[in-house]
């Protein structure tokens, strides 16, 4: 008798503790404010724009695409990508 006792006892908690789980977590986000992931008001659209290096003569020295990256940020674009293994450079402004 006294093991069915404390066995019930413990079916009971573990079911006590597998519904009453969900229960809790469910309720809210229980995350830390800075970790919590909440949708933008507004979604801002970009315009992008990419464009080879190989255009450049970068053997000569990197004053022409110095020159044409600071001639894109005056025009209000960002620059996001340089990379000359693939040969690209891209820029990034807000659409309007």
């Amino acid at each position: 008798m006294r093991s069915f006792l404390t066995a019930s006892r413990l079916s009971l908690f573990v079911a006590v503790t597998f519904l009453s789980g969900p229960a809790v977590w469910a309720k809210d986000d229980v995350r830390p404010v800075h970790q919590r992931f909440t949708k933008p008001a507004e979604v801002r659209e970009w315009q992008q724009f990419c464009r080879k290096t190989g255009d450049f003569n970068l053997r000569m020295g990197l004053d022409t695409l110095n020159n044409y990256i600071i001639s894109m940020g005056k025009e209000g674009w960002e620059l996001v990508l340089l990379d000359t293994h693939v040969e690209l450079v891209c820029f990034k402004r807000p659409a309007s």
